[in-house]
């Protein structure tokens, strides 16, 4: 099939490889770092539910309150505790702070308590009644369009049962007086107190919640953020718009692309969104959600693997000088080609046969759209089949061309296809995998597969960077298949 996104695509790659310019650095200073075991955020992520409950605990006057301190602590066999905090919002916001402690001794575990916050003591409380804290707080604050906190997601909530009928219902009250009750924090600027009132008035509806905030009404305040009322404004205005007058809007914008402004951008993007969520089915977006979950598992290192360079690990010993060069060539690219390939000349003189060298050699052609980057594609392929980033490159191209047949369709392309025997992968690796998924589900079209894979890989611990340049590239994907929809 034809590639119609592939400009906006090459930008998206090219900005990501900019956010890398420091990488070269960061591997001066973690290269004798080497993971020998799961990661704290991967071990809780495949092991911590089966740790046995060590204790369970909240704060005396949480109903009150209507915030949750929620601890949950599980016991390692080597006596130490690994514990995950969960800040609960009962009102209107959820969890809206989570973090954990990992594989700590009982003294320093008592020791974090005592400076966890002004709270003087906790009450031990069931795992049953601390799950259904957590999750009533989550379950209330969807309902209002809410998310939790980043690490809840990513992280601690694996520290948690499965949410399902084998743990005992238990009712949580939440909301203030049958309504949704929003309290300002001490670090809740403007901007973000007139967001959360403006999602209320938008999910709840007006005269429908109550708020508390010590920094001024903000619907009186002068000092407002033009920007945030325009967004605001646009969201009021197409979420009163039918789905036919979204179609016939979408269809209107999307021929202009190239030329909208800023608040058409706005609008298709809002508009591509809403469209696309009615394509999907819930049901088949969680079955897809947890297969690219359960096959991304694996630990992200700072360091460069000796794979990643195409050297079985321990069999030779590279620099880590040359590994820093290797990202060095990788990043200038982007730039300066020219200098890239003088650098890469240095490289190859190191390490003549190494797979990476024949890697940064097509990364430099594809940057200098190159037409021999096809044909040293072809080549490089068949002398290094097993090496990944090559592998990956080559699986692109087949991906991204018309000639792409059911077979290459019908796979799956798991992570460990690509990195056979690989338990750590290096981020430029993890980036180029997930970059590649991307175009697989462009490719195979199934809706309901991109949507499951934007849910899995915000498990991942990627940057912000990384997070953002993924959801550019998912948000052309999700547009693209909307336009095919409408448009067959």
């Amino acid at each position: 099939m034809k590639q119609p996104i592939q400009s906006s695509w090459n930008h998206v790659i090219f900005a990501f490889r900019k956010t890398l310019k420091n990488l070269p650095e960061m591997a001066k200073k973690n290269g004798s770092k080497v993971i020998q075991m799961l990661s704290p955020e991967n071990y809780i992520r495949k092991k911590a539910r089966s740790l046995p409950i060590y204790e369970c605990l909240v704060n005396p006057e949480w109903q009150e309150q209507g915030f949750a301190n929620v601890i949950i602590a599980r016991s390692h066999t080597n006596g130490n505790i690994t514990a995950c905090f969960y800040l609960v919002d009962l009102y209107c916001l959820g969890v809206k702070n989570s973090h954990y402690l990992f594989n700590v001794t009982p003294t320093d575990y008592k020791d974090k308590l005592g400076t966890h916050s002004d709270l003087e003591s906790y009450v031990q409380i069931s795992y049953k009644l601390a799950h259904n804290i957590v999750y009533a707080g989550l379950e209330f604050a969807e309902e209002f369009g809410f998310k939790p906190d980043k690490d809840f997601t990513s992280i601690t909530r694996f520290m948690l049962e499965e949410d399902t009928e084998d743990i005992e219902l238990i009712e949580i009250e939440c909301g203030k007086d049958g309504k949704p009750l929003f309290v300002s924090g001490p670090y809740d600027d403007q901007v973000k107190i007139k967001y959360t009132l403006a999602q209320l008035e938008r999910t709840a509806g007006k005269g429908n919640y109550d708020f508390i905030t010590e920094v001024g009404d903000p619907e009186l305040d002068d000092d407002t953020n033009d920007e945030w009322r325009e967004d605001d404004e646009y969201i009021d205005e197409l979420e009163g718009l039918t789905v036919k007058e979204k179609r016939v809007m979408f269809l209107e914008l999307i021929p202009r692309i190239d030329d909208l402004n800023r608040e058409e951008l706005y609008r298709l993007d809002y508009i591509s969104n809403s469209l696309f969520d009615r394509l999907t089915d819930p049901k088949l977006v969680h079955q897809y959600s947890d297969e690219f979950i359960d096959d991304m598992i694996v630990d992200i290192t700072d360091s460069i693997p000796d794979e990643m360079l195409g050297i079985r690990a321990g069999s030779a010993k590279i620099s880590e000088d040359m590994k820093s060069l290797f990202l060095t060539i990788y990043t200038e690219t982007v730039e300066n080609t020219k200098f890239a390939r003088k650098l890469l000349g240095k490289f190859k003189k190191d390490y003549p046969n190494l797979p990476a060298s024949y890697f940064l050699e097509l990364h430099i052609l594809k940057e200098e759209d190159s037409q021999q980057f096809h044909f040293k594609l072809q080549e490089y392929a068949a002398k290094f089949p097993d090496y990944s980033l090559i592998k990956l490159y080559w699986l692109g191209e087949k991906f991204s061309s018309d000639a792409v047949t059911e077979d290459y369709l019908h796979q799956t392309y798991s992570l460990q296809s690509i990195f056979s025997g690989r338990d750590e992968l290096y981020k430029l690796e993890m980036f180029h995998f997930l970059m590649f998924k991307l175009t697989v589900i462009l490719a195979k079209g199934d809706v309901n597969m991109l949507e499951g894979f934007c849910q899995a890989y915000l498990e991942l611990d990627l940057t912000d960077d990384e997070l953002d340049i993924l959801d550019e590239v998912a948000s052309i994907i999700k547009t693209q298949f909307v336009k095919n929809h409408l448009t067959k």
